[in-house]
């Protein structure tokens, strides 16, 4: 594919993770131990791309760049990689895309450093070049996501609001949840698309395929600060005027094309999508090798669908059941790990139980304590015999985590 670049947007701050990204950049969150921004790079290179820009903060640019080469993903797909620092603390992304637009030079795969998938690229490009669009975004019915932990709330949908012409896929309209306010003139998209079909069935993976020509018009305009928001939708519109730049179409991912797809952007999908990934870490995170197994039947470790690292301490009589539990984590006997996501440094004591929770670096866990359905940020610690659901602990408040 060398007349298309690859462009990954890694300059976003994790506006809707607060309590992740407090610490971490969002691109550096990790999936399974690996920095996020691994993933869509790794989709970039499989589907044949050797020029790659990355839109980082300066501040982080070194980070990207040693884990680019712990990765090993150049060795496999050989590229290219210029690292395009940003400075700005609030610019959109049309913005980005604006200042620096001396840097794309042709056809361009955008791609935003949330994007987490097994699947392939190379049908989306090949759709953008058969077809001559303007634009093809690439849209999934089966984005994993999940109910958020520390709270209630029931199983999201799908944020996205479309309207797609049947015949060939034609973007008629697309609104992301943040922007649901906004008039829709029906009466306009019925006279000009008879078979229009409006739903809400997908979500916007935030992978564009994008012409050159158009992204040079991106220059000329005024107001446009979100890609997304602000100027896909303009391009929507101009596809019924006379200075169209051609057509804006939407490939929706075969289920057949992998596993796991997921727009990991929130705590629920970014939660998910550590879990389901796991079916396919290894073939696309080779560098990490298949992580620590408990063939020692003495000790009574039972491991199921889950990963556990090597320098990770696990106590005997414990039960770990589609969990990540990362580096240098010390796990005491006769403990329960379920559904969780143990991040790195994590300390839980004897005869505790963790379920449906995230754990994040450096928090401490008391002895048979009972930690369901919550988030426990940097540092926190739960103290022995606690019990705990359905909460952020994040040390926002007063609330102490003491036994009952």
């Amino acid at each position: 594919m060398h007349e298309m670049q690859g462009v990954l947007l890694c300059s976003g701050g994790g506006t809707r993770m607060p309590v992740l990204t407090q610490s971490a950049q969002k691109c550096l969150l990790p999936v399974v131990g690996v920095p996020m921004f691994l993933y869509p790079l790794s989709s970039i290179l499989r589907a044949g791309i050797t020029d790659v820009k990355i839109f980082v903060r300066e501040v982080f640019q070194p980070v990207l760049e040693k884990e680019v080469k712990k990765s090993k993903l150049l060795e496999k797909y050989p590229a290219s990689i210029e690292y395009i620092k940003i400075n700005q603390e609030d610019n959109g992304t049309a913005d980005l895309l604006k200042h620096h637009h001396s840097k794309i030079t042709r056809d361009a795969l955008i791609v935003s450093c949330d994007f987490v998938s097994d699947a392939s690229l190379i049908p989306l490009i090949d759709t953008f070049r058969a077809k001559n669009a303007a634009l093809v975004a690439l849209i999934s019915d089966t984005c994993v996501n999940a109910p958020a932990p520390g709270s209630k709330s029931k199983k999201p949908k799908a944020t996205d609001l479309m309207a797609i012409d049947e015949p060939d896929g034609q973007l008629a309209y697309l609104c992301g949840d943040d922007d649901f306010d906004v008039p829709l003139l029906m009466a306009k998209l019925l006279s000009t698309f008879p078979s229009i079909r409006l739903t809400a069935q997908y979500n916007d993976c935030h992978v564009y395929a994008v012409r050159h020509k158009v992204l040079q018009h991106l220059n000329k305009t005024k107001h446009v600060s979100s890609f997304k928001a602000d100027f896909i939708p303009m391009l929507i519109d101009k596809q019924f005027e006379a200075e169209s730049l051609g057509k804006c179409l939407v490939y929706r991912l075969p289920h057949e094309n992998g596993f796991v797809t997921a727009h990991a952007n929130t705590y629920g999908a970014y939660f998910e999508v550590n879990k389901s990934i796991l079916k396919s870490f290894t073939r696309l995170m080779e560098y990490r090798g298949n992580g620590k197994t408990f063939p020692n039947r003495a000790e009574k470790i039972s491991a199921h669908d889950s990963r556990v690292e090597e320098s990770a301490q696990i106590g005997r009589d414990t039960i770990i059941k589609r969990s990540i539990i990362l580096d240098n984590c010390r796990v005491g006997e006769k403990t329960k790990v379920k559904e969780s996501i143990v991040a790195r440094g994590v300390v839980i004591g004897n005869g505790a139980s963790v379920n449906n929770s995230i754990i994040c670096e450096g928090a401490e866990i008391g002895e048979n304590a009972d930690v369901t359905n919550c988030i426990v940020a940097k540092d926190q610690k739960v103290a022995a015999k606690a019990k705990i659901q359905n909460e952020m602990v994040d040390g926002a408040d007063d609330e102490n985590w003491t036994s009952d």
